[in-house]
Order: C-alpha cells, then sequence, then structure tokens
C-alpha cells in the first residue's frame, strides 16, 4: 500500500515515522509543502503534560507524555526539558482528586493538588482560599520544530519513504496529488497541511468537515525575579513558560477565528494584556524588553482532537490529520501512533470518535 502524506509539520512528519517503524507494511511518501512556509510547528510553544480538560485529550496527553519520558531517542530529538507545569483550573471542583489519580496511575507520582497557600509561596498572587491547581513533576516543554527536523533527517535514511521537493501540492484527491508537476499516485492521501487543510479541501472541491483557523499568539520577555514553571491560568487564559537565558514566554488566547492560513499581524494590545496579567499573578516577577509577538495559524476541530477524518465522498481513502486546537504537542505522539495503527491495520480510518464540548481556546 502507498500511503502519500501532504503536510510536513510535526503531525504529518511523526505520522509518517510511525508508519516507517512497521517494515513491509506501507510504502510513504511526503510532501512538505511549499518551502519556507510559516506554520504552527515553527511558532509553537511546546508545552507539555499529562492534564488537559477534555478527557479524551487527557488520554492522549498522558500516553504522549509517558511514551516521551520512557524514551532517550525521542527526548533527545524533541528537545525536551524537564521543568514541571502547573495549570490552574477556571473553577476548582471535587473531580480534580480524581484526575491527579488519572494522572498518576500513567506517570506515577507525577501529579498533586497543591492549595492556595503553596501556590502563594510559589510566587501566585490574588487566590482565594479555596483555590486549587494541579502541580505535575513530569512536564515541561519541547521545541516541535527541533522535533520535526530530527524525525525528518531520520526519514531521509529509510528505503521505503520518499521525501518530495518542497514545492505547492495541487491536483489533490483519492488517488493522489501533483507536486512540482509530477503526479504521484497514491492508495491513500492523509491531508496534515495544519492550518492550510479546510482551504485546501476547498480548493480540491471537498468540504472541510467543519475545520477552521485560529490565530495564536504570544511573546517572549527578559525577566528577573522568581521564575515560574510551564503554567496555565484557565481563569484568565493566560500562559507562559521558562525559556533559556532568563526569558519567559507570555501569552492570552486570542479571538482570531477563520483567519487567513498564510497569517495575520500580531495584536501587540493582547501582548500588553498578557504582560500586564503576569506582573499582577506574579508580583516578585519583573518584566524587561520583549521580543516581537509571534503570531501564528493552528487548525482547529470541533472535538479538539488531533486525529483522522475521512473527507466524505472519498471513500474513505482521502483523510486529513489535523485539528489539535493548538495542543497537538501534548498529544501528538499517542495521535501519530493511533493513527499509523489505524491506517496499516484497517487500510483506511473509521470516522473519529469525537470528544464532547465545543472547541477550547489553545494553550502553549
Amino acid at each position: 500500500m502507498r500511503i502519500g502524506i501532504v503536510g510536513g509539520g510535526l503531525a504529518g512528519s511523526l505520522l509518517a515515522w510511525r508508519l516507517a517503524q512497521q517494515p513491509g507494511s506501507a510504502e510513504v511518501l511526503l510532501a512538505p509543502g511549499p518551502a519556507g512556509a510559516a506554520d504552527a510547528t515553527a511558532a509553537s510553544g511546546g508545552a507539555v503534560r499529562g492534564y488537559e480538560v477534555q478527557p479524551a485529550q487527557r488520554a492522549l496527553a498522558l500516553a504522549s507524555m509517558a511514551e516521551l519520558t520512557a524514551d532517550d531517542v525521542l527526548r533527545q530529538w524533541s528537545g525536551f526539558t524537564d521543568c514541571g507545569s502547573v495549570f490552574l483550573p477556571a473553577e476548582a471542583g471535587a473531580e480534580l482528586a480524581d484526575v491527579v489519580e488519572e494522572i498518576n496511575a500513567t506517570l506515577a507520582g507525577s501529579a498533586r493538588l497543591v492549595d492556595a497557600a503553596e501556590l502563594a509561596r510559589d510566587g501566585w498572587a490574588g487566590l482565594t482560599e479555596d483555590r486549587i491547581g494541579i502541580f505535575e513533576r513530569q512536564a515541561g516543554y519541547l521545541d516541535p520544530d527541533r522535533f520535526r527536523r530530527a524525525l525528518l533527517a531520520d526519514l531521509a535514511g529509510r528505503r521505503r519513504v520518499a521525501l518530495l521537493p518542497a514545492g505547492q501540492v495541487g491536483e489533490l484527491g483519492p488517488d493522489g496529488f501533483t507536486v512540482a508537476g509530477e503526479r504521484h499516485r497514491c492508495d491513500l492521501v492523509v491531508l496534515a497541511a495544519g492550518a492550510w487543510t479546510p482551504a485546501v479541501l476547498r480548493a480540491a472541491g471537498f468540504d472541510d468537515g467543519g475545520l477552521t483557523t485560529k490565530s495564536i499568539q504570544y511573546a517572549i520577555h527578559q525577566v528577573s525575579g522568581a521564575l515560574p514553571t510551564t503554567f496555565v491560568d484557565d481563569r484568565s487564559g493566560l500562559f507562559g513558560k521558562p525559556v533559556p537565558g532568563g526569558r519567559l514566554l507570555l501569552g492570552l488566547p486570542t479571538d482570531g477565528w477563520s483567519v487567513p492560513p498564510s497569517g495575520v499581524p500580531a495584536d501587540r494590545e493582547l501582548a500588553a494584556r498578557a504582560a500586564a496579567l503576569a506582573t499582577s499573578t506574579f508580583p516578585a516577577l519583573r518584566l524587561h524588553s520583549a521580543l516581537p509577538p509571534v503570531a501564528a495559524i493552528d487548525c482547529y476541530a470541533e472535538s479538539g482532537l488531533l486525529a483522522l477524518r475521512p473527507v466524505p465522498g472519498t471513500g474513505g481513502r482521502l483523510v486529513t490529520f489535523t485539528g489539535g486546537s493548538g495542543s497537538a504537542a501534548k498529544t501528538v505522539l499517542a495521535a501519530s501512533r493511533r493513527a499509523a495503527g489505524q491506517l496499516i491495520e484497517d487500510g483506511a480510518p473509521a470516522p473519529a470518535a469525537l470528544a464532547g464540548g465545543g472547541v477550547r481556546p489553545g494553550r502553549t
């Protein structure tokens, strides 16, 4: 079976690598897309942890974290930095104790609840006495772009993998696609083009399946004082992670839905709001100079899951692999393993089981 993958971001590259891990099962063609095109993989903050609000996302995040922490090669390729993580839910419910137990069943001893007093000792301010957060020891961040480059380098040496030249993909269909004027016939095509996925589908005459785009944004600040771990404050949406060299990445979710995949200008007012929130949330933190805000576009699905989704009217031979809703770095290891299994075992995926609830804005 010949499987074509259109899109050379982290999701597409890792799916190709998963398929290549199974010798003789499939021939893989990977079309990376136009050279130099900015994508979410290059811009992603790369925060990883076991906790996600939605149970289906959490299952993928936990499985991904377990594989990452157990595999020396994946840690090296991804540049994983283990610095811990704090997630402060918008509402502190009794179910958080069950969630901690769920995390620890996979990542032994990683998670525990932290109360307002402990959070205050770690630099958080303005918390009510009943506020509870989730701290994870086995968490931190990786470098998605470095991870992609390592995967592509490994794929280049595999016999049943063809890395096609960079270029615009055209004439997309269930039987193949065209790159640089050459037609590549396939038994099955996976469109893993991230933010370009909805537009590529529509241009080829297919329904976009409800996939949409949204802008993501952050800025990196030089800081001094007490530096927090990787964190998400779900009350305000503020997220952050330490960056080597005494710097801190800070951001807030945008409201830029259905934006063009080529990108939108950074919102400097949003960046200023994130900085102001950070200084009020962490009074011992001092923000100094900041690099220009980074803005990128990601693809979103209603379920929030990174999963295979058959394109209607193609007999299951054209599928998408995107829709991580800003959380793909946390779930891509498990999601790509599951997707590769579906493609190899079934020849084509069944419709993805979608989680309940709407799309949640992506965090780092």
